[in-house]
């Protein structure tokens, strides 16, 4: 199977060819392709709009578009075999790009002269939900880009190209922003759901949500390479939070910035397990953060 590009513009512009579009996402996700996890994806650009200030509108169809394409990996790249979801956020010459990727056996972008659409009516609804698309797809999976103005400034067209990448492997949800101070608003939304999946109560919730926002406000400040990475491990009781990658100590700086006087560490306070682990990095270490729900 050839690998095929196909964009489109539904300002009228003309498509060009695939490329390095150089800037790097604000926001990164992967996790296994599962229709609960399509939710976390809309949590995640519910809050890069917010932060960003898109109106509610706008917000919408861009969560619409993005549903679409997170679904139609669910559904149609792997079967019934497990596989990863990759979605990206990035704001690229005064729009908002998001991406979205899938290592199964790829997608025609192009459908032969008795196929149907690849992707069917969702396909022909993020196109006309968004200003520009782009899709390219083959050997190696499928990958979708869908571009949103927020300005009205001239941008390039939008690019994309095959890539030859081998499929990550995760078994659970891995976030990154960069930079780490978009975090609160992404990191918060995404928290509070998986909070509210493992059935919290409402109290145990607002603790979730104060851990999150203690964690956007801290780790910045001693992250090693620019990147927030929030690993999320849900499992029968609760979840655990990875958070990292820090230099050596930064961990333990991080706790001991969230001290309120009087009050200790929120997270001392809040979590149920607080642990530094080492990383695969030389002096690297990450923050396990254990959240259970509670009687």
């Amino acid at each position: 199977m050839s690998d095929a590009v196909s964009t489109q513009s539904s300002t009228g512009g003309t498509p060009g060819p695939a490329g390095e579009s150089g800037a790097c996402p604000a926001v990164r996700l992967l996790m296994p392709a599962l229709p609960a996890n399509v939710a976390l994806v809309r949590q995640a650009l519910a809050g890069l709009t917010d932060e960003l200030g898109v109106d509610a509108a706008r917000a919408a169809d861009m969560k619409i578009a993005l549903t679409e394409a997170c679904t139609n990996v669910v559904v149609h790249a792997y079967g019934d075999e497990p596989g990863p979801l990759e979605v990206t956020m990035a704001v690229e010459h005064g729009r908002l790009v998001l991406g979205v990727r899938d290592h199964g056996g790829g997608l025609h972008p192009l459908p032969g002269r008795d196929e149907g659409s690849p992707l069917g009516f969702g396909l022909a609804l993020i196109a006309s939900l968004s200003d520009e698309l782009g899709l390219v797809g083959g050997r190696h999976g499928t990958e979708l880009r869908i571009a949103f103005a927020l300005d009205g400034a001239d941008a390039p067209p939008l690019a994309v190209q095959p890539s030859a990448e081998p499929a990550p492997s995760t078994d659970g949800v891995v976030l990154r922003l960069r930079p780490p101070e978009r975090a609160a608003p992404v990191l918060g939304r995404v928290v509070s759901l998986v909070a509210a999946r493992a059935d919290f109560s409402i109290d145990r919730l607002s603790d979730a949500q104060i851990v999150s926002d203690a964690i956007a406000g801290a780790a910045p400040a001693h992250v090693a390479d620019g990147t927030l990475a929030v690993a999320i491990d849900e499992h029968e009781h609760g979840f655990d939070l990875l958070v990292g990658p820090f230099a050596s100590g930064g961990a333990q700086r991080l706790v001991e910035d969230t001290e309120l006087p009087g009050l200790g560490s929120l997270l001392e306070r809040l979590t149920d397990t607080l642990a530094v682990e080492r990383t695969g990095m030389p002096d690297g270490e990450q923050l396990r953060v254990r959240l259970l729900a509670r009687g």
